[in-house]
């Protein structure tokens, strides 16, 4: 038998590289999704920064802005940092310096918290400040994290990489909530309550960004020409058109995030009209955390063993389930099952619990599948940046609910989902579109 040639032996050792940094890659990921999730918790966009914010103001605009400022600061700007980072040779340096601003951004959370109690008003506008630029900054560094997941992270190992990294991280928060909870009831304490909790949060997310610089970062060839922006955005559309597979997907993104219709109406559905007691509002985010956890195996094996497009299946028919669950819950308790009633209620906040988790690791996994190395940024920049205005789909369910009622909008969107479930259900596999495979 002859010996190897040197072609052959420099691909072998490229092949044993590759092989040792996706290995240190995943430690890393891990460690940095383990300590994103629990500063997430301490610093969550829905319940303690509204809270906190609630102390400073009764604007009810205001309270609500939080939520809204962080979902648009995060997804909004992603389709312009794709256009900026597919011109650069490694992505890592504008991930780093975007995520030391965001850490940045963090700790001033915490710190208008000691304003507070002087001068709110000071204190409400440093808020602001940090939170528009730290949800801007997550956005910078989230896609250029993805991009180095989709370089360096083997395809058939994407799977259960994400699915631990939400389960870990799930636990973690889970615990996390309990700290949270009792440093809140410490209102004698305030406002150094809620500057222990963001400064905890912020702590956290340091300790996420310095794993990341234990990342190794695989540079590709670009282009040497630089395309200015007006360009990039321009030759978007051609691109989405061409890459049928990704166009496909986009359309069933879009209708899953149908969900959005419903998704505040759940909770008050179930206080408003099974008479469900206003604290087990704690106990369908315990439910919904379990999902959460429970869906990250899941969703690794999934995608790992049978692909990406069978995660998006069950991301597209668990949406549907959800309205379906309520509409059973609504007739259980019109005759009487009181006991069904809160067990079907329990059993559809598990199921957001995993929709959350499956829509970030089915979709996200589907594209990196279909998009060759040039092109993964801006199509996870695209996926994404629509998305965003798919959470103000909440006004057009607050109409359908004040104009119909409880049933017609259950019904507007299990109908909507049904629609998603038949094309999900007609998306290829995107294990044989993955560009080196294609002959």
């Amino acid at each position: 038998m002859s010996a190897a040639g040197p072609e052959v032996k420099e691909k072998q050792g490229f092949a044993d590289y590759k092989s040792k940094i996706a290995a240190r890659n995943r430690i890393a990921f891990i460690v940095d999704g383990a300590n994103f999730n629990i500063g997430g918790a301490f610093l969550e966009a829905n319940t303690v920064l509204p809270t906190y914010v609630s102390t400073l103001t009764d604007s009810p605009f205001l309270i609500g802005l939080v939520s809204t400022t962080r979902t648009f600061g995060y997804l909004i700007p992603q389709i312009f940092v794709a256009g900026f980072i597919e011109r650069l040779p490694s992505k890592k340096p504008f991930m780093i310096k975007a995520g030391w601003i965001m850490r940045a951004a963090a700790f001033c959370l915490a710190l208008s918290a000691l304003l507070s109690q002087n001068n709110p008003s000071l204190a409400l506008a440093v808020f602001y400040t940090s939170l528009v630029v730290f949800a801007v900054a997550d956005g910078f560094s989230g896609l250029p994290w993805m991009a180095i997941v989709a370089k360096t992270i083997p395809p058939e190992k994407r799977g259960s990489l994400f699915g631990t990294m939400q389960a870990l991280g799930g636990i973690a928060a889970f615990l996390s909530g309990f700290l949270v909870r009792a440093l809140l009831e410490q209102e004698g304490r305030y406002p150094l309550n809620y500057f222990a909790v963001m400064r905890i949060g912020s702590t956290f997310l340091l300790g996420s960004q310095l794993a990341m610089h234990f990342v190794v970062d695989l540079e590709a060839e670009v282009s040497g020409e630089r395309t200015s922006m007006m360009k990039y955005l321009k030759r978007l559309p051609l691109a989405v058109r061409e890459n049928a597979s990704f166009r496909r997907l986009l359309v069933v993104r879009m209708l899953v995030g149908g969900l959005y219709l419903v998704l505040p109406f759940f909770a008050i559905h179930a206080q408003s009209a099974l008479n469900f007691p206003k604290s087990i509002v704690g106990l369908f985010i315990s439910a919904q955390m379990v999902g959460l956890v429970a869906g990250g195996p899941l969703w690794g094996y999934l995608g790992d063993h049978h692909g990406s497009y069978w995660v998006v299946r069950v991301v597209a028919l668990l949406t549907g389930v959800t309205g379906v669950l309520a509409l059973c819950a609504r007739f259980l308790y019109s005759i009487g099952w009181l006991s069904l009633t809160y067990v079907l209620y329990f059993l559809l906040y598990f199921c957001l619990g995993g929709y959350f988790g499956g829509v970030w690791i089915g979709f996200s996994n589907y594209v990196i599948d279909v998009a060759d190395d040039s092109q993964t940024a801006t199509f996870l920049g695209v996926l994404n940046t629509v998305t965003a205005p798919l959470t103000l789909l909440t006004m057009v369910g607050g109409w359908i609910l004040q104009t119909a009622g409880y049933v017609a909008l259950f019904g507007v969107m299990v109908g909507v989902q049904a629609i998603a479930c038949l094309l999900a259900w007609n998306l290829p596999d995107s294990r044989k579109l993955r560009p080196s495979q294609t002959p």
